[in-house]
């Protein structure tokens, strides 16, 4: 059955302002970057002001309220408009700035914060509402670009937060995004046009309190377990109740004729490993990027075996190729798919991951080596991570894009999780002085890890199959709007 497709009016090519709205999709979409590292960065002084209170829970409560709401927001924007759902988003994670800027007690903090999760949100609206609004030739560059154009972020980031807080306050951070947030939802809201696509079944909220549910337990797991202890009552409760929900929705989605996902269309070869295989790369390239500071930062004296004695700026030198990659590649990414689909490039893609990661397991003794493991990385980074969002376009019907979409992002966030659990262990195990430095063999492994993550999603990848047209699932009836 061919998909759906709703595509603009007027030159089939690109114009001044399919340009405009490509480049407000993407820029909001920067975020992504900007609500986990800057925060990050921010947690000393955020220590320091909040004495006693569990400040490392302003990281964690962010992609754990993402996990419950991402789904929700999937199914409603196919319901009720890709824009309309992407505006809300982008006014709560808003909103959610200036909760954390203003002078408030903690909870009011962690309340903004828990705002911000709906990032995740905007990263897949805006690739699902660009399939419906572009025409059909400039997706996969246009898709391609709204998830690597955070390039852009990876490279400012580190100095404009550093600049930021050193200059007038860990506040700032949180008045920068309110500003950016806020001005890039305006503008979205004003000028994008908003998808004629409709799915109007109707919603299965039992369905998307135990999915939403189910996923958010599965990373309160994932994030605690080495806090709490991974046998202790309370994970092992986390875990047992995350199996119960999801169990549970698995056996509600298959009795009801409209459930909340269609689990045919999920389970279908195209959709299963396009999510296996963005979770994997996802995971990888986590990796990568906790590594890295972990290797570099430490003085040789220290390290023995690897270490360059580099400042927490100086890091930025490391991580600025993969930005600019990101960025070139996405592009490349993009049109490549036109003539081949997005099947090959994330093979590519996730292999070249896979080759950084080793040469990074392998040669570290000189900054340079480094530096040439880090840009293929990122070459494949941006190639990969280009062909994702196209992944799940292909395989999906358009009235289902949104919802199918997040449950991609879902496993793009529990991919890192795992992945970090597993290598922070291992970390750990092998540690020197009292645990204090991670061993050179131990950071080797960790990139080795990470190499053999990648190398499964480009796996995951090849056994995809070679049709680029949707797969033959019943769909619900989209009307236009």
């Amino acid at each position: 059955m061919p998909m759906s497709k709703v595509e603009t009016h007027g030159a089939a090519g690109w114009t001044a302002q399919r340009v405009l709205i490509l480049a407000l999709l993407a820029g909001l979409g920067e975020l992504a970057i900007f609500v986990f590292s800057a925060v990050s960065t921010a947690l000393p002084p955020l220590r320091r002001d909040f004495p006693g209170a569990p400040v490392e829970w302003v990281i964690s409560v962010q992609p754990l309220v993402g996990g419950v709401l991402t789904p929700v927001f999937g199914k409603l924007a196919d319901r009720h408009g890709k824009k309309r759902m992407l505006v809300i988003a982008g006014s709560l994670i808003a909103l959610g700035g200036l909760l954390c800027a203003v002078p408030a007690p903690f909870p009011v903090l962690m309340a903004g914060r828990s705002l911000q999760g709906l990032i995740a949100a905007v990263v897949f609206l805006s690739y699902s509402l660009l399939r419906d609004i572009f025409p059909s030739r400039l997706v996969p560059v246009a898709a391609s670009i709204s998830v690597t154009g955070m390039g852009v972020m990876t490279v400012v980031q580190p100095f404009l937060t550093g600049r930021l807080i050193d200059a007038f306050g860990w506040r700032a951070v949180f008045w920068f995004l309110l500003a950016y947030a806020g001005a890039f939802t305006v503008a979205i809201a004003a000028l994008v046009p908003e998808s004629p696509v409709r799915n109007r079944a109707r919603i299965d909220w039992a369905g998307a309190a135990l999915l939403g549910f189910g996923l958010g337990l599965v990373l309160l797991g994932l994030g605690r377990g080495s806090v709490w202890g991974w046998t202790s009552g309370r994970i092992v409760g986390v875990f047992a109740l995350a199996v119960l929900l999801l169990l549970g929705w698995v056996v509600l989605g298959r009795r009801l004729a409209e459930p909340f996902v269609d689990l045919r269309l999920l389970g279908a070869r195209p959709v299963a490993l396009s999510v296996v295989s963005a979770g994997l790369i996802s995971g990888a390239c986590g990796l990568m990027l906790t590594l890295i500071p972990a290797m570099v930062m430490v003085p040789r004296a220290v390290g023995g075996s690897y270490g360059f004695g580099t400042s927490a700026t100086g890091v930025a030198l490391y991580t600025a190729p993969i930005g600019v990659c990101l960025l070139a590649f996405g592009y490349v990414a993009g049109r490549v798919i036109r003539v081949t689909g997005p099947r090959l490039p994330m093979a590519v893609g996730a292999l070249a991951v896979a080759a950084g990661m080793a040469g990074a397991a392998l040669w570290h003794d000189r900054p340079w080596q480094l530096l040439i493991a880090v840009i293929v990385y990122g070459a494949g980074q941006g190639t990969a991570f280009g062909a994702a969002p196209n992944l799940i376009i292909n395989a999906v019907p358009a009235d289902q894009q949104a919802v199918m979409s997040s449950l991609m992002e879902c496993g793009k966030s529990i991919g890192p999780s795992i992945a970090a659990q597993i290598v922070f262990a291992m970390l750990a195990a092998t540690a020197v002085g009292h645990g204090a430095t991670y061993s050179g063999l131990g950071l080797s492994l960790g990139f080795a890890i990470g190499a053999a993550i990648a190398v499964g999603s480009c796996l995951a990848a090849v056994l995809l199959p070679q049709a680029r047209s949707a797969v033959s699932v019943p769909a619900a009836t989209a009307t236009a709007a």
